[in-house]
């Protein structure tokens, strides 16, 4: 068409004329300040609408106990993991289930439950109220205020952003259009684009004092949280800090790019050289980002990100009171369980076994095969050792019923059927004996100076064993404990029930004895774990398969639901020192945790029945 014979209006005309004629730079900049305000939009919404999109819960093996540790023993222990579940996560409008920063899921804040039903019945009531997820979103359960009141800032920051930047993309359209007067789109432009870097910047810096501050919360449970302990950052944080880049090099194309008479023909300036219009485009980010950067550090600094972690108290044991009694809050997971149901097994494989070269269980094991290496070639170390009175496996011709000791007129009771036993004035249960006691030897009498074990007896068979795990506390001081379900599970995360790894992460090692008077069978060293020696035929011939913890409580009607577990079992019955056992026990109590209560032999399991041992020993032929 014509223009100069069309009737179209002079002021449209120009209008048209202009926008052709607008510098080239200035066209460029508004194309890309359309689009960079279209990706902000875009990626604000996203952030508002994904409950995961600021922070998540860091993986198990890193959370701390967030729960008051004053209160464990009423029952309070607990990860957030536990409490909100492992894959949890706070968005800048709402957690993952849905619920807002104001949003209490538990109705009434949590001190005014306490206040009405008591710490012992809010304990009680924990695995419901975590079935029904109603301590999500926990900041308004908990009555962390000042936190409340952050993330409601950063979220109203997050609307700001979304409506301004819808806004930029209509400006930006209109101003390529040569619809709005550059007299006043250039000024506006970088009032807004400006005002939209400090937005994104200020996110950021509250982002970040928010993460590493500690806040005060009005409860006796979780009275504090530090959030970086317990979270890391999601795709929001930095969906921020490239909104920041973007707003700021938009603001400093516009300063640069853009004239206030773009839209007068007869007013346009030469074109600027490339080369110094990009040092000015570049030098104007780096600018703003060293500013950006400069603030960060100021921020985290103030909130303690760069100070050394708390020096650890020496004297405080960390895997005092690990011992699990449920695997959910309240839910008495590892509490003994009837074996069978209706003629139906109702448990994993059980220990101890019978461990006779050839023997193989009925229980289906399924996939589970036990560790196969030595322990010391997998990340699992020591963490205790105790002895049963007796054997509590079975190795046919080496500790069965058929061997030997020196009270009961020197005949074993291992064989018996019954629950207990009473043995020289004891209920302790006695277990398979070896057969090596000969009462006429002098050798098996019973004329030691006990020091350091007590209730111990020259002549009789003890099997020792050494729980290892990978989620003790080796190689510190505290790597031995008492009970040794404490150094079983001394560092949580390590040991999961689902997905099930604890025949790969907990094994124990096994080695019976007969204690004799000889030194020539001394041997210095049993607290780090059994003897291995070729020479002797010690640690050589080994059972390997996955059963559970033993121990008296545990029988062919009531078993272990600590399972399964590794075990490692030397076969053959061996000779050593009363000495032996002393130096042990005097190691024990020389161990910076107290293991008095390991110093003497425990009561024997008995052997378990084929229905409930597990069908994968290894080297069985």
């Amino acid at each position: 068409m014509d223009i100069s014979s069309s009737r179209a209006d002079p002021k449209a005309v120009a209008v048209r004329l202009s926008t052709v004629d607008a510098p080239i730079y200035a066209k460029l900049h508004h194309v890309l300040a359309c689009l960079v305000s279209a990706v902000i939009a875009l990626a604000v919404a996203a952030v508002m609408a994904d409950g995961n999109s600021v922070i998540v819960l860091k993986s198990v093996e890193d959370l701390p106990i967030v729960t008051n540790p004053s209160l464990k023993s009423i029952g309070f222990d607990h990860r957030l993991d536990e409490l909100l579940g492992q894959t949890y996560g706070i968005g800048l409008h709402h957690d993952q289930s849905g619920r807002s920063w104001d949003n209490n899921g538990a109705e009434s804040p949590l001190s005014e439950l306490i206040k009405n039903l008591g710490l012992p019945v809010i304990a009680a009531a924990l695995p419901s109220v975590i079935a029904s997820d109603s301590l999500k979103h926990p900041v308004p359960l908990l009555e962390c205020n000042e936190l409340k009141a952050s993330g409601m800032a950063a979220m109203s920051l997050g609307f700001i952003a979304e409506s301004v930047a819808v806004l930029m993309v209509l400006f930006h359209a209109l101003s390529l259009a040569g619809l709005l007067p550059s007299k006043i789109a250039k000024p506006l432009a970088a009032l807004v684009w400006l005002v939209l870097s400090v937005g994104f910047l200020t996110v950021i810096l509250l982002a970040i004092g928010i993460f590493y501050a500690t806040w005060e919360c009005k409860n006796e449970i979780i009275p504090s949280i530090v959030i970086s302990e317990h979270f890391n950052y999601s795709y929001g944080f930095a969906f921020a800090i490239i909104g920041y880049i973007a707003a700021s090099l938009i603001f400093v194309t516009t300063v640069f790019c853009t004239s206030t008479t773009d839209d007068e023909t007869d007013k346009h300036a030469a074109p600027e050289p490339l080369g110094q219009l990009i040092m000015k485009v570049v030098g104007g980010a780096t600018a703003g980002l060293a500013v950006g950067s400069f603030a960060i550090i100021i921020v985290m600094a103030s909130n303690g990100a760069f100070d050394d972690p708390a020096p650890v108290d020496p004297t405080i044991n960390p895997c005092q009171g690990q011992k699990p009694k449920s695997a959910g809050p309240g839910d008495h997971y590892f509490s003994n369980v009837d074996c069978m149901k209706d003629n139906v097994v109702q448990v994993l494989e059980q220990a101890g076994a019978n461990v006779t070269r050839g023997y193989k269980g009925l229980l289906d094991a399924g996939d589970r095969v036990p560790i196969t290496s030595t322990y010391d070639q997998t990340d699992l170390c020591p963490v205790n050792v105790h002895w049963h009175l007796g054997a509590e496996h079975l190795s046919v011709g080496q500790f069965d019923g058929n061997g030997k000791g020196p009270v009961d007129g020197g005949s074993s009771h291992g064989g018996d059927s019954s629950a207990r036993r009473q043995l020289a004035g004891s209920d302790t249960r006695l277990g398979h004996r070896c057969h090596h006691y000969d009462a006429a030897d002098p050798k098996f009498a019973d004329t030691y100076t006990w020091e350091s074990c007590t209730n111990m007896m020259v002549g009789e068979t003890y099997e020792i064993h050494w729980p290892h795990s990978a989620a003790g506390a080796c190689g510190t001081q505290w790597q031995m404990q008492s009970p040794f379900y404490d150094g079983v599970f001394c560092n949580d995360g390590i040991i999961t029930i689902a997905p099930l790894n604890t025949y790969q992460k907990i094994g124990v090692q096994s080695q019976t004895f007969t204690v004799i008077n000889d030194e020539a069978y001394y041997y210095p060293d049993l607290f780090k774990g059994m003897i291995v020696d070729p020479a002797t035929n010690k640690g050589t011939d080994m059972a390997k398969y996955t059963g559970s913890t033993t121990g008296t409580s545990r029988d062919n009607e009531k078993c272990s639901r600590y399972t399964p577990i590794t075990w490692q079992v030397d076969r053959t019955c061996h000779l050593i020192s009363a000495s032996s056992f002393d130096k042990l026990c005097k190691d024990m109590l020389a161990n910076p945790d107290d293991m008095s209560s390991d110093v003497y032999p425990h009561g024997s399991r008995i052997t378990t029945a084929d229905r409930i041992t597990a069908n994968n020993q290894q080297s069985r032929k």
